[in-house]
């Protein structure tokens, strides 16, 4: 194995290069846990040829010599920010700095899949922060996305959309959809329901999986949001609406003040499933917000009732981070958010993205090399497009969504590829 440390300039050689990698039915040139690129140069003539074109093209390449164990780590189950940590903390500007009085609140936002969760924090963070497109099942893991407002920092807790356990094995889901909900709302401080207003089958109750943690975890404020108002074509039941919701009774119309003496009443698991069964809706909701998340219509009032809800603490994180999670992951997401957007039926979720070049530039810019890798040749036209039509709109798209994540320029290069399966 050789390790290669890489600038900016590599990336121009696989530009040149590029109809060697993309034509390579195996993976030459890959990611792994050392943070590194690694080439295996016996086994695949298409490797050799590549690290011979970039090292001729560019003499930026430092080649050094490593022992590396003779097994590499699978990373399909590995969170890719675990893997990329050491790289994400060298990119933070950290700041020594803290606000006079601090305060912190931690928001778990749960609810069912494509309920607009993540579009919803985005909105109120004013960065994308979380991949977003118009199907289900987009957000994958629990992630945090931070605001900071004056000396308050808000720290949301996005989950993945609530599903079962015969939900999760039908549509192949990771364990995680199962869990992170429940693990988010033991950490936070407030619960945020989103509901559709939209879904003319769903609108009329909350779903039992909502209901369940609300009941589990009944000393937590929580509070309702209504969204997707903008879609009704008619807003005259929205009233009728939030009072079956919220079973005709609100706690309150403002936050308790922190650290009330309030003595949850914890139930077991069969204590929740009776009380859910004939439950339409939740009583104990402090506010209830009618918003488009889309269009940000709304959102104002919860940033407000947030703020409200804050306590005295220190800051989780440091001003200049808006996600816990590192440029890499929100790349990978951000390309799968549009493929999820652009591609029909069940084909996106058989694809998988990957990174295999990110560097920042001295002033910020980005450079990232996303690898789409494919089942079959046939999947791999059809990703591409007629001439490569669809796939430079999701390239174009996915840079446009980076640029508001990070607030800075993106240059984003993406090679599909169908992947070998060896037996």
């Amino acid at each position: 194995f050789i390790r290669l440390s890489t600038s900016v300039g590599f990336k121009d050689s696989i530009n040149r290069s590029h109809g060697l990698v993309v034509s390579a039915p195996v993976q030459g040139l890959f990611r792994g846990r050392y943070l590194g690129y690694f080439f295996r140069e016996g086994n695949y003539p298409s490797s050799h040829r590549v690290f011979s074109s970039v090292h001729r093209s560019h003499n930026l390449i430092r080649s050094e010599s490593r022992q590396i164990p003779q097994t590499i780590p699978s990373f399909r189950n590995v969170s890719t920010s675990s893997i990329y940590q050491e790289e994400y903390e060298t990119y933070v500007v950290h700041s020594e700095t803290r606000p006079e009085n601090p305060r912190l609140v931690k928001v778990a936002i749960i609810g069912l899949p494509n309920a607009g969760k993540s579009t919803l924090i985005n909105s109120l963070t004013g960065r994308k922060a979380c991949p977003i497109s118009s199907k289900v099942h987009t957000t994958r893991c629990r992630a945090r996305a931070i605001s900071v407002k004056d000396n308050t920092q808000i720290v949301f807790l996005d989950t993945p959309g609530l599903v079962t356990e015969e939900e999760s094995k039908h549509h192949h889901l990771e364990p995680q959809y199962l869990r992170d909900g429940e693990k988010a709302l033991q950490e936070a401080h407030v619960i945020g329901v989103v509901h559709d207003a939209s879904n003319y089958w769903l609108k009329n109750r909350l779903d039992e999986k909502v209901l369940r943690l609300l009941h589990l975890y009944p000393h937590k404020d929580s509070f309702l949001i209504l969204n997707k108002i903008d879609i009704l074509k008619s807003k005259r039941n929205l009233l009728d609406l939030v009072k079956i919701l919220t079973n005709g009774s609100l706690v309150g119309q403002q936050p308790p003040e922190p650290g009330g003496n309030k003595k949850p009443n914890y139930l077991s698991e069969s204590q929740v499933k009776k009380a859910v069964k004939p439950e339409r809706g939740w009583p104990n909701f402090r506010e209830v917000f009618l918003v488009s998340a889309l269009t940000h219509s709304g959102v104002d009032g919860i940033e407000r009732f947030l703020l409200k809800s804050s306590r005295p603490g220190p800051w989780m994180f440091t001003e200049e981070q808006f996600s816990d999670q590192s440029p890499e992951w929100l790349i990978e997401e951000t390309v799968r958010g549009r493929l999820l957007e652009h591609l029909p039926q069940e084909i996106p979720y058989n694809l998988n993205t990957r990174i295999e070049y990110f560097h920042r530039g001295e002033q910020g810019n980005l450079v990232s090399v996303v690898l789409v890798e494919c089942a079959t040749p046939r999947l791999q036209k059809l990703v591409v497009g007629p001439k490569g039509s669809r796939i430079r709109t999701i390239a174009m798209e996915a840079e446009q969504d980076l640029y508001h994540t990070f607030q800075q320029p993106v240059m984003l290069k993406l090679i599909v590829q169908p992947v070998l399966i060896i037996i």
